[in-house]
């Protein structure tokens, strides 16, 4: 089991206010997100995706499988 694993088993059994401050002092400590996009970018972002999906470039999922992938991705 790696480090991160081991950290990750004994924080999850901390009691619920434990983790809310844990989770709020590592959010802390990272840097500003990044700078807020136009609507303009976020209008060519949108259009690239659906150029992507129409292409066949990539394959849109199904909205619950998407919901599927993230809560198992959280598991892990």
């Amino acid at each position: 089991m790696s480090e991160i694993q081991e950290l990750e088993k004994v924080v999850l059994a901390l009691p619920i206010q434990q983790r809310v401050g844990l989770t709020e002092s590592l959010l802390d400590s990272l840097p500003p997100a990044g700078e807020e996009w136009s609507e303009a970018e976020e209008l060519a972002e949108v259009e690239r995706r659906e150029l992507e999906i129409e292409s066949g470039q990539v394959k849109a999922i199904p909205e619950g499988e998407f919901w599927r992938r993230v809560e198992t991705g959280r598991r892990r």
